[in-house]
């Protein structure tokens, strides 16, 4: 599950914030993509307000998208449109996902660079610390 930058980037020093960009909270709740096949894809951890704002009722979505089409043309950029509720939901962290973040704030867990963009967590290594130092 992806979280905020972390203490070094953030203005309230804590070390698990909302995802969205720009925003310090701390996350509580969990953005979830529904495929059509039915298995929810968790997609970020996020404060209360954050996912809240970024869903919306599919036929506003859609309608939204034809305007845009309409007037901007097929190159209209959908990126800002808000999310359909059809395919996008958001809910409290559950008892294990607060655990979860309950070791990163304890420093059990630590977020990896895989490749730009992509963080992973795992327990720290003594051989990390050795490379670090």
């Amino acid at each position: 599950m992806t979280t905020g930058s972390g203490p070094r980037f953030n203005s309230r020093g804590t070390l698990v914030t909302c995802t969205a960009m720009f925003c310090d909270n701390e996350a509580t709740h969990v953005l979830q993509f529904v495929p059509s096949e039915g298995n929810p894809e968790r997609r970020g951890a996020y404060c209360k307000n954050c996912p809240e704002r970024r869903i919306a009722p599919e036929a506003e979505v859609d309608a939204a998208r034809e305007r845009g089409v309409r007037i901007h043309g097929e190159h209209f950029d959908t990126t800002r449109l808000p999310l359909p509720d059809k395919r996008w939901r958001y809910r409290e962290f559950t008892g294990e996902e607060r655990a979860e973040i309950g070791l990163i704030k304890n420093e059990e867990l630590v977020e990896t660079c895989v490749r730009p963009g992509v963080f992973e967590w795992h327990k720290p290594s003594n051989e990390n610390e050795e490379k670090i130092r």
